[in-house]
């Protein structure tokens, strides 16, 4: 069985099922961690290197994918450029996502990420439709279960990056956990001012962006 699913499965019963009967025994052993990416514009070269590794790690579908580059064209001749913007589920602070789903199969782990608990979800698509991002989609390899980005979450288990962020040549990408910021990620939050997308939604994204120098600030 793909390994990623039987993660996940093996994750939503623990918490999940755990969170019905004792919710103080979910967070007896909280995660110390809280997880966040941050996203050059200025550095992505829009390659799809994310792309593919993404689609090597989670093995979706065809047509279907947990990350994705946006090309946005901005500026006017002689000055007009592409912007590539590479978009994923935000781990939202607050997931509509969360809310939306009758069967209490997508929630947050202690560390911030939003999962789904394969064994708990019926396949209606309320969770879809109610993210502002496009991030979730079903899954017709999975019996149309929900699927999204999960920040590799076991690759972390391991010490290791996710795959996004490993294979982006550019160093686009950096990741890191928030309560205990290192190295670039550490800079990064200390010297570039970050924007997220739609900030309007109040969702409060785990996905930040430092804005291109040749696109507006709103262009996200």
């Amino acid at each position: 069985m793909n390994n990623r699913r039987e993660f996940l499965k093996k994750t939503g019963v623990l918490v999940v099922g755990a969170a019905v009967t004792n919710t103080e025994s979910v967070h007896a052993k909280k995660s110390t961690e809280k997880w966040a990416m941050i996203i050059d514009l200025n550095r992505c070269t829009g390659c799809q290197s994310c792309v593919i590794a993404c689609k090597n790690q989670s093995k979706t579908s065809a047509g279907e994918f947990n990350t994705k580059v946006l090309s946005i064209e901005t500026g006017s001749y002689p000055a007009a450029r592409i912007v590539y913007t590479p978009v994923q589920c935000n781990h939202c602070d607050d997931p509509p996502c969360v809310a939306s789903c009758p069967a209490h199969a997508t929630f947050k782990l202690t560390n911030g990420i939003v999962v789904t608990d394969w064994d708990k979800c019926r396949s209606n698509g309320a969770c879809v439709a109610a993210c502002p991002y496009e991030a979730r989609h079903l899954a017709p390899q999975y019996d149309n279960k929900v699927d999204k980005c999960d920040f590799c979450h076991n690759r972390l288990e391991k010490n290791l990056q996710p795959a996004c962020v490993e294979s982006c040549p550019s160093k686009a990408r950096v990741f890191g956990d928030l309560h205990n910021p290192q190295e670039e990620f550490a800079v990064y939050l200390e010297n570039k001012k970050v924007i997220v997308r739609k900030p309007g939604k109040n969702t409060g994204p785990q996905v930040h962006y430092v804005p291109s120098f040749h696109a507006q600030e709103g262009v996200l």
